[in-house]
């Protein structure tokens, strides 16, 4: 028992006590012993450890606690593996732009281009990030690897099948290139045009066009100039989405980070696009270079309203500013999410945030914006789909085109506590602009004309089961199961408390009514009992209340009793001083009656 008093001590912070001396002892063990005796300590000491208990969880929250160790990104961490090799599928769905009046037009009896949308034609992508390589300044170099796989359940129809009519983009971006070079470079293209017959509107296969088919103008400009043209065969997806190997240095969440997280530290060595760089200073920072832009797979965590993120993807070009829009639910039960947009101004190059992607010989009509640098030099463009946001010029040049704000829009909603994005739309338009020609006969019923190309709708439709699992145990399991626990182990020990004190007051009351009862009972040789203020025994001759010895006298070793007028409710009953009292010279005991009391008192 002493040990586990010493741990009370302890706990009470009571260790300047000696528990070695007697009168120390005994104090404790009065005052603990009927505690103890009852369980009462143990009772108290599990009360307040589970009100400790009950306040750590409240305060240090253990679903922040898995929110950090599930997030942090260090090599085969959860967060690393849903980086490395996103097990979320991105879907690429691609809408044509199909002519429906090519001979019409050619032969000049209508004035407009007559398109019609088709699609989607879907295609999934597969990312892996590889040659990972974490660096002691908290980032991390790697190469994208991209693939796309075509999912015929999802799409409209077979691409392999599905013919379409749609402008000859090598022919007609080749004469808008050249329309600033000397007069004979463009007679002897026109020479070649005439002499391969190149039609200036095609009829191909939806697969042809997006993946590769043979064009003569193609195959000869791979021949002369391989340096410009490195590819023999013409596909719009080929081509767009043909990244190349890429080095990226990214940024990662670390306390010594002064960067904001999961940004594009450099691209193949560089954090400015040099395709946007100022001629005079090809090596300083301008708003046109990567600034903190990010690929979109992860965000930093705890977003604020007023942060955007400019995403970045070569196929773009460029980078494209997500702005915080607004806040919402989503409909399958997940916390509260930001609505980052892409502003209707993100395509205007007369804003000064835009001026640095104006091409030499000047800014695109607002709602354009200019990619040739990526793209061989040909005059492309890209939009949003159906010229949302754009010049309404743009769309009276050419028939079928209907902008909708709901339709073609891009959102991205993202968890801002975690950083996770729930949901994609991204809708990007390929444009093709014909700029004015004098020399290529063939392509000068299409001067000043910009023609819709296709759209391009990236979308997450869902997110795997571990992330949602995740994401519903941090949301919706974690807090309710927390404030349970909360108030679970703060009610049991609230209760083992009060039981303790509850205890501890009964056994104080108890061990009163036993020392009273000490003090009260009378054994041994006191058989005479007082009833109603008399004594049995002799009777008191002087009527002093004095009642001599029933047998031998103090001197013989008798009882001496004195009586009063005794009452109340002892008054029927004899008892036994506590303590003898030898008188002395005598072997009596003296025992008076305490009337104010109303118990035997031993004198």
């Amino acid at each position: 028992m002493r040990f586990e008093l010493k741990s009370v001590l302890d706990f009470f912070n009571l260790k300047s006590l000696d528990l070695n001396r007697p009168r120390t002892m005994r104090m404790l063990l009065n005052f603990i012993e009927p505690l103890y005796g009852g369980g009462n300590v143990r009772y108290g000491l599990s009360g307040f450890g589970l009100l400790i208990i009950s306040y750590a969880l409240f305060f240090f929250n253990p679903v922040e606690i898995i929110k950090s160790a599930k997030l942090k990104f260090v090599e085969g961490s959860y967060a690393f593996q849903l980086w490395q090799k996103p097990p979320v599928k991105v879907y690429v769905n691609v809408y044509i732009f199909n002519v429906t009046n090519a001979d019409r037009f050619l032969a000049g009896e209508d004035e407009k281009l007559d398109v019609k949308e088709i699609g989607p034609y879907v295609y999934w992508e597969e990312l892996e990030n590889t040659n990972t390589t974490f660096h002691n300044n908290d980032t991390v170099t790697y190469i994208p690897r991209r693939k796309l796989h075509f999912e015929l359940k999802s799409s409209i129809g077979d691409p392999e099948k599905d013919r379409i009519f749609v402008p000859n983009i090598p022919l007609l971006g080749f004469s808008s290139m050249l329309r600033s070079s000397p007069m004979f470079i463009n007679l002897m293209f026109n020479s070649l045009v005439e002499y391969q017959d190149s039609q200036p509107i095609l009829n191909l296969s939806v697969n042809d066009f997006l993946w590769g088919y043979d064009d003569t103008l193609v195959k000869m400009a791979s021949s002369v100039l391989p340096t410009w043209i490195n590819f023999s065969k013409f596909g719009l997806l080929d081509r767009m989405l043909d990244e190349g190997t890429n080095v990226i240095t990214m940024t990662v969440p670390s306390e010594r980070q002064t960067k904001r997280p999961y940004t594009i530290d450099n691209f193949n060595g560089s954090p400015i696009l040099h395709q946007w760089a100022n001629t005079d200073a090809p090596n300083e920072m301008n708003k046109c270079s990567l600034n903190a832009s990010s690929e979109g797979l992860l965000f930093p965590r705890h977003l604020t309203k007023d942060m955007h993120f400019p995403i970045y993807r070569k196929a773009f070009c460029r980078t494209l500013p997500l702005t915080y829009s607004s806040t919402t639910n989503m409909p399958i039960g997940y916390p509260t999410v930001y609505l980052y947009k892409f502003l209707p101004d993100v395509f205007n190059s007369s804003i000064d945030d835009n001026k640095c992607y104006c091409p030499k010989d000047g800014c695109l009509p607002p709602g354009l914006s200019d990619i040739s640098p990526c793209y061989y030099n040909i005059p492309v463009a890209v939009s949003f789909p159906h010229f949302y946001g754009g010049d309404p010029a743009l769309v009276d040049n050419v028939n079928g085109i209907a902008p909708n704000m709901e339709k073609h829009q891009s959102v991205v909603a993202v968890q801002p506590d975690l950083g996770i994005p729930l949901a994609v739309d991204i809708k990007i338009q390929l444009n093709l602009i014909i700029k004015t020609t004098r020399y290529v006969s063939r392509a000068k019923k299409f001067n000043g004309l910009t023609l819709p190309i296709c759209w391009l709708h990236l979308e997450v439709k869902s997110l795997p089961s571990s992330l949602n699992a995740l994401i519903y145990l941090c949301f919706n399991v974690g807090p309710v199961l927390v404030k349970a626990v909360v108030a679970l182990t703060a009610s049991v020990g609230f209760f083992l408390v009060g039981l303790a004190v509850k205890r501890f007051g009964r056994g104080q009351q108890k061990q009163q009514q036993q020392q009273q009862q000490q003090h009260l009972v009378v054994n041994g040789s006191a058989t005479g009992d007082h009833e109603n203020g008399r004594c049995k025994g002799r009777e008191d001759d002087d009527g002093d209340g004095d009642y001599e010895d029933g047998g031998g006298g103090a001197e013989s070793g008798g009882l001496i009793v004195k009586c009063g007028s005794a009452s109340g409710r002892y008054g029927d009953k004899s008892y036994l001083p506590l303590h003898r009292v030898t008188v002395h010279g005598s072997s009596s005991v003296v025992v008076d009656y305490d009337q104010s009391q109303d118990y035997a008192r031993g004198r």
